[in-house]
């Protein structure tokens, strides 16, 4: 089948995630299946989790870029969310087939994002073969996980060619009104999840107590 052919098809879906090391318990991958399947509208083909722990960086990021060497092909469209997020509306919107990030303009403010990191991989969809991504940093490893030790973020900001989301998310870290938001990103806060919140009328059960 040409690419042409495969432009003018419906493409398939598949929904990625990453749960390695011990930061996140099963609850969290539980939660996200759930989530994916009650409140973002996606009609899925594959839903995947990737729990390889190949990379050993300090934060353990660099893991997620196993995605971009398994899932190449033209006639998928992926879609990967961070696992500490709220899904509470459609998702659809994120579907991509250009690699997007997510703007981190809206959690920011103006002074801080001119002299910050401007993007997030908490959301990222593409489709086709971004399998460079990872090589790049596969076949210089020692020296990828000096300069980008604090995570992957800055190494696609500064080493990729992105689009960006810039609507239909929010983050629990800097913003109290999420009514607009599909996503909320909890941003470093992932044990809040599990605590009492506006958040569990869209989790898998009932919170723990404080």
């Amino acid at each position: 089948m040409d690419k042409q052919s495969i432009r003018t098809e419906e493409k398939k879906i598949r929904v990625i995630c990453v749960r390695t090391g011990n930061k996140f318990d099963q609850w969290y991958e539980d939660n996200f299946k759930y989530m994916i399947d009650k409140h973002s509208g996606l009609k899925y083909d594959e839903f995947v989790v990737i729990r390889d722990n190949v990379y050993e960086d300090d934060y353990g990021c660099f893991n997620k870029l196993l995605m971009f060497d398994r899932y190449r092909e033209e006639h998928y469209r992926n879609i990967y969310f961070d696992i500490d997020v709220i899904i509470k509306g459609d998702c659809n919107k994120f579907l991509t087939d250009k690699l997007h990030v997510c703007d981190s303009r809206s959690w920011q403010s103006d002074d801080y994002y001119k002299n910050h990191l401007q993007i997030s991989s908490d959301i990222l969809s593409w489709s086709g073969d971004y399998s460079h991504i990872h090589s790049k940093v596969a076949d210089n490893l020692d020296y990828y996980y000096v300069k980008y030790h604090n995570g992957i973020d800055k190494y696609l900001y500064d080493e990729h060619e992105l689009k960006r989301h810039k609507t239909g998310y929010s983050s629990i870290q800097t913003q109290t009104n999420h009514d607009e938001s599909s996503i909320v990103l909890f941003n470093q806060h992932y044990k809040t999840m599990r605590l009492s919140g506006w958040w569990h009328k869209y989790t898998i059960n009932q919170p723990k107590n404080p």
